[in-house]
């Protein structure tokens, strides 16, 4: 299963029952038993005389509601992740959709694969400061270079476009209020 992060918010291929549809249909269904009665008369007992009701609503026309994906509260992860691409964007900087990716060892919570400026780059989302100092001790001395902006990283490519990434690296930290490591 692919898991992609656009600017809408993290996707997969695999459809699936949002809450509210969820609740809808929870109600529906409790609605349906309540009105049905789930009971049924004891043995000797006659069954109650079937009753008409006429029921009189006036007509509502419900007022629209926001999208579901406009209210919802957004992950710090997702957030993290529209931290950089915000940056990006405004800065007319070349990117791809950022795509979800394994974390392996690298101790983040998430981890997404894009290229900037036509380089392999990624994002990166750390439960807590330690382990990002910790990320961050480990890429500096493999020569990474970096913009770090709360727990998060977007990690530049440092092999073929390291001078590309050193360039844009402060330019990046300076959008998002966070720092440039490695340059």
């Amino acid at each position: 299963m692919e898991i992609t992060l656009t600017n809408r918010g993290i996707s997969t291929e695999r459809p699936h029952m949002s809450r509210a549809h969820f609740f809808i249909a929870a109600a529906a269904v409790v609605a349906t038993l309540s009105l049905a009665g789930c009971s049924s008369p004891q043995p000797g007992e006659a069954a109650p005389a079937p009753t008409a009701a006429v029921v009189a609503t006036a007509a509502v026309t419900p007022a629209p509601t926001p999208d579901v994906a406009s209210t919802a509260p957004i992950s710090d992860i997702q957030a993290a992740a529209d931290t950089f691409l915000g940056a990006l964007d405004q800065l007319g900087i070349e990117h791809s959709e950022p795509v979800r990716a394994e974390v392996g060892a690298s101790g983040a919570k998430a981890r997404f694969d894009i290229t900037v400026n036509g380089f392999e780059a990624g994002i990166n989302v750390f439960p807590g400061a330690n382990t990002l100092a910790a990320w961050g001790k480990l890429s500096g001395a493999c020569g990474g270079i970096f913009v770090s902006s709360g727990n998060a990283v977007l990690s530049l490519n440092s092999s073929e476009g390291v001078g590309k990434s050193a360039e844009i690296a402060p330019t990046i930290a300076d959008a998002v209020g966070g720092e440039a490591r490695g340059v």
